[in-house]
């Protein structure tokens, strides 16, 4: 069994970016969650799956998105990264308040 992860970017605006994933392995929200910035929100990008901002960004862009759904699946794994990597991945970044100050941050905000 596998894990279908889906997630969005939302910017100010309100317009909307989709994007999924399948990890070999099972994997639960509740996992994540004591992970996730407020409960909600995390940036993909540091933890090895793409970000959905637009390559130009405007004052409406942030680098923080949102989990959608996670459910099991019978489908093949999109990505090399295990569930249990994945865990440790957000864990990672969790601990290290997701790595704020990244580059594009720093670019945007300078």
């Amino acid at each position: 069994m596998n894990t279908r992860f889906e997630y969005m970017y939302r910017d100010a605006c309100n317009y909307k970016w989709f994007d999924e994933i399948i990890v070999p392995g099972m994997l639960t929200l509740d996992q994540l969650l004591p992970f996730l910035q407020d409960k909600t929100f995390f940036i993909p990008s540091k933890i090895g799956i793409p970000d959905l901002q637009p390559p130009d960004w405007t004052e409406n862009d942030h680098i923080w998105h949102e989990i959608t759904n996670i459910n099991t699946t019978q489908e093949k794994p999109m990505i090399d990264i295990t569930t249990e990597q994945l865990l440790y991945r957000f864990r990672v970044a969790h601990e290290n308040k997701w790595y704020e100050l990244s580059e594009k941050v720093e670019k945007w905000f300078l």
